[in-house]
């Protein structure tokens, strides 16, 4: 019933066009220039330097972009700092876990589901509860294929070299998010499993995961999505 809720709170999301309000900039900006607009910004000096030093690390691994970290901050820009500073913290604890927060200007991105959800109007409250859902699925994501033994995890951190394991976690966090957040999907419904497929072999097909990856999509079971959903709203299981 409660994964019910959140899907029908939700279903209005999917109404809209994911491109509206989002701003394609003209060059890549350094990493200096996003740390330089962040350092401007109304935030807590201790919040600015620890939030800082995860981009730096993540801009160095791939785990974010400097182009949609950027539009992110100067979208902020537009809301209460003390609302800001909340989503951001999200974002910075998603790093420090050593997980991909931004692909890019399209695909599975914490980063660009803020913006879309801003450029839609939705209120923060609803933004921020989103934001920690997706981390909930990263988290449940990673320790349900690492119990099944389909990701080996070793060291943990943001300065750690991406493996291919890291985005596999990503897109299957992602894809199980859309089906219970947007295709309004519970943890016993059969269409799970085909939908988390469908999209991974999507997502080899087009180059963003290897060619391999479909392989490993196929020994994804119901029993192991069920668990991952079951997690994001049982962290105590974890």
């Amino acid at each position: 019933m409660r994964i019910a809720l959140l899907s029908l709170l939700f279903f209005g999301f999917a109404l809209f066009p994911v491109s509206q309000g989002i701003t394609i900039p003209l060059r890549t900006p350094a990493p200096e220039e996003v740390l330089s607009f962040l350092a401007g910004m109304g935030l807590p000096p201790e919040f600015k330097a620890a939030l800082s030093e995860a981009l730096t690390l993540a801009f160095s691994t791939g785990r974010a972009t400097t182009t949609v970290t950027l539009l992110l901050l100067q979208d902020l820009t537009a809301i209460p700092a003390e609302k800001a500073e909340r989503g951001l913290e999200i974002i910075r604890y998603a790093i420090s876990q050593g997980f991909i927060v931004d692909t890019g200007l399209s695909g599975s991105s914490m980063m660009n589901e803020v913006r879309k959800l801003l450029a839609l109007g939705r209120s923060w409250e609803e933004i921020e509860y989103v934001l920690s859902l997706r981390l909930n699925f990263l988290l449940a994501t990673r320790s349900t294929l690492a119990r099944y033994g389909l990701i080996q995890l070793g060291k943990i951190g943001p300065d750690v070299p991406l493996a291919p394991s890291d985005r596999f976690v990503l897109e299957v966090a992602w894809a199980v998010g859309d089906f219970v957040l947007w295709e309004g999907g519970n943890p016993g419904d059969p269409r799970i499993l085909s939908f988390v497929r469908e999209r991974l072999n999507r997502l080899c097909g087009i180059g963003v995961l290897p060619a391999e990856a479909s392989k490993f999509a196929a020994t994804l079971t119901p029993e192991i999505l069920q668990e991952i959903v079951r997690l994001v709203f049982q962290p105590e299981r974890r």
